[in-house]
């Protein structure tokens, strides 16, 4: 009779998920590769580097059927260096939210997330050329004026297309598609006593996709302690888009980023294509323009990079990669390629690179 009292339970436990359509997966994202980079020292070094492609991650994501077309979802993810291991960042440092989820109206979530600039101007507006895109491919260069918080060069991913920074303390809204249209906002709460605004974010976006096309954009306006003690912060805006010509799939971006307490600010606009020019082999080209307004001596740069990929099987692929950057308008403006780990020497910098990746 014991055994069976302390059986009972367990068997209540282990029916529940099924009955209750409970799903959780593990996942996750491995890429590493050798780099050979110009202007580092006045030599250039090769190293080993990991997270250019994709970013190393590990995570849980799972739902559990409600009812009446209504479910719990929840994601837990974090980030890591795939040459030692090492966690990078808080163990669930990239995601960590949960929240009700319907087809007919769409997914409220609560925790640490993406916002609409990631969304809507990095996978939104890339749609299936988005796992060609490495961070190689976004921003940094010679804007450490901009002085973005917490980024490396104080400039990483200022416009946010990277997702490389996301929103702490955030409530998410994302509608469901109604006929290719879909919108979203997020606030994210500064938690500052005596203070709705210091340290606030706010976020939204509107996708339209219908047949080969799509046009995307969001808005960003992030309040950050170290600007203005959290009245201040850097707020950017963007319109991108995508249209499949034949097997070429074309993309464009413009961003304009502003820090709203010094003046600063930095456009982009940026051109690219993905293509296959062989069986399981797809090439990413990609040119971008970026320049400073006169607050930041109207520095610029220039960068094309080349990504051409081969699929080893539908989880494993091989590439090779070429960026090339060259900065000016301002002495001293040096070259810096995203997701390096500094500047170059001089004007101009180069990353040539060889890697693979596996996602399970």
């Amino acid at each position: 009779m014991k055994t069976a009292r302390l059986l009972l339970p367990l068997a209540q436990a282990s029916a529940t998920p099924a009955m209750a359509q409970t799903t959780t997966t593990l996942y996750g994202i491995i890429d590493a590769g050798v780099n050979y980079l110009s202007n580092q020292g006045g030599h250039g070094t090769w190293s080993m580097d990991t997270g250019l492609l994709s970013p190393n991650l590990f995570g849980l994501r799972g739902s559990e059927a409600l009812g009446n077309d209504l479910k719990a979802v929840f994601t837990l993810e974090g980030q890591f260096a795939a040459d030692n291991g090492a966690s990078v960042g808080p163990l669930f440092g990239r995601q960590a939210y949960v929240g009700l989820s319907s087809t007919s109206w769409g997914t409220l979530t609560l925790g640490k997330q993406y916002d609409f600039s990631f969304d809507m101007l990095g996978p939104g507006r890339y749609g299936p050329s988005f796992p060609m895109i490495g961070l190689y491919n976004l921003r940094l260069g010679p804007f450490g004026g901009l002085g973005v918080p917490g980024m490396p060069g104080g400039a990483m991913d200022f416009d946010g297309v990277a997702g490389a920074k996301r929103v702490d303390n955030s409530v998410k809204f994302t509608s469901a598609s109604y006929g290719g249209l879909t919108f979203g906002a997020l606030y994210g709460f500064g938690e500052q006593p005596g203070s709705m605004g210091q340290g606030r974010t706010y976020s939204a976006g509107v996708s339209y996709a219908r047949g080969p096309f799509a046009l995307t954009a969001a808005i960003t306006d992030a309040r950050n302690a170290a600007i203005n003690n959290g009245n201040d912060g850097i707020r950017t805006w963007g319109l991108g888009g995508r249209y499949q010509l034949g097997a070429a799939v074309l993309n464009a971006l413009y961003t304009n980023t502003r820090n709203t307490f010094t003046g600063g600010s930095v456009q982009v606009a940026q051109v690219g294509t993905t293509l296959p020019v062989a069986a399981s082999t797809t090439l990413l080209l990609d040119y971008q323009y970026q320049w400073a307004n006169a607050t930041l001596n109207k520095v610029h740069a220039h960068q094309a990079s080349a990504t051409l990929g081969y699929a080893l099987s539908k989880r494993t692929d091989a590439y090779a990669a070429l960026v090339y950057q060259r900065a000016g308008g301002a002495p001293g403006a040096t070259a810096w390629i995203a997701g390096l780990n500094g500047p170059s020497d001089g004007k101009t910098q180069t990353l040539v690179r060889l890697g693979m990746r596996h996602m399970f």
